[in-house]
């Protein structure tokens, strides 16, 4: 079977072989992340003295919560790697490399975008109008749009923000992806590490840069439009570097499992 063919009947098939053995571990999976959500949410109104929270809090909460068990959920893709006897019969199943990598990736990163937020967001107001019967605060509903749009952000920037945070989300989830697909024995940690050394690294080498060769001192001329002189050209460089950076990501997670197929 050639690994670039793609049969849409066989990637169907990944999903209700997928959801058959794995349906108790995803109900359980996520009555945590449901659990987890509204006892926190019930220990911070408690002490704010009662009062519900508001959309400032929604959103924090939302970022926190879907960031943390969206990479840990996608941290653990490929989870039929973790062993040798798994790994065989996983490479054994009559599927291509791209029909198993995209079931992975829609699976992991793809569901997880989509449930996470909404999950969030019934919970939010499961936990908002349960304290509500036992006090005296009323608890404001939340618009379901507010999963998506951000406050305070001029007009013009609009896009610009979106595209930045979507980018932002996209590569952690893929750093988290791709090094589940490299590392066999505990991947999310050795990715959490492998990223933490690169940070550390790139911080180190910035300040040696900026600090003791002066160049935090160098005023470039503005037609030099390789370096990004505006607030508005360094987010689109930034936004830019992490779209690319997750595309990369995913093209090493791709050939990792391909090399795996071999």
């Amino acid at each position: 079977m050639s690994n670039n063919i793609f049969s849409r009947k066989r990637f169907l098939l990944l999903f209700k072989q997928h959801f058959i053995h794995n349906a108790q571990l995803l109900l359980l999976s996520t009555g945590a992340y449901v659990g987890v959500i509204f006892i926190v949410l019930s220990l911070t109104q408690i002490g704010i003295e009662l009062r519900p929270h508001g959309l400032e809090n929604f959103q924090g909460f939302l970022i926190g919560f879907v960031t943390v068990f969206g990479i840990l959920y996608v941290g653990h893709s490929f989870p039929a790697f973790r062993s040798k006897e798994s790994t065989i019969h996983y490479l054994m199943i009559p599927a291509s490399v791209l029909e198993k990598f995209t079931f992975e990736l829609v699976s992991r990163i793809g569901i997880i975008l989509l449930s996470l937020p909404l999950l969030f967001w019934t919970t939010f107001h499961v936990q908002g109008y349960f304290f509500s019967i036992f006090t005296e605060e009323t608890f404001n509903p939340i618009g379901i749009q507010n999963l998506v749009l951000i406050d305070d952000v001029p007009p013009d920037y609009q896009l610009l923000i979106y595209s930045l945070v979507i980018g932002a989300v996209l590569f952690a989830l893929s750093l988290a992806f791709t090094g589940a697909a490299m590392f066999t024995k505990q991947p999310l940690v050795k990715s959490l590490f492998a990223v933490a050394m690169v940070v550390m690294f790139f911080v180190g080498y910035s300040y040696i840069v900026i600090e003791h060769l002066g160049v935090g001192q160098y005023n470039p001329p503005e037609h030099m439009w390789l370096i990004p002189l505006h607030e508005d050209s360094a987010l689109k460089a930034v936004t830019v570097t992490l779209f690319a950076g997750t595309g990369v990501m995913l093209f090493v997670a791709f050939r990792k499992l391909k090399e795996r197929e071999v």
